[in-house]
């Protein structure tokens, strides 16, 4: 049971972390253009970093718990 929730939660970040990318992307493109966006890109960058450490430590914990790898 404890490996569903892991594995679950896991899902949702990588989920996460993929619509962050888009966002940085499409906030990059308004940058270029010279539309401000600097504050959200910020803030978009420091979530996306955080979401990675997420990731990395739950893959860390399924592994360490003998479940299957991801």
């Amino acid at each position: 049971m404890k490996s569903n929730l892991l594995q679950r939660r896991l899902e949702v970040v990588k989920k996460r972390k993929e619509l962050l990318a888009l966002e940085e992307a499409r906030l990059v493109r308004l940058m270029l253009q010279k539309k401000a966006a600097a504050t959200q890109l910020a803030k978009v960058k420091k979530e996306k970093v955080a979401l990675a450490l997420e990731e990395a430590k739950l893959i860390r914990v399924i592994k360490q718990s003998s479940y299957p790898a991801v």
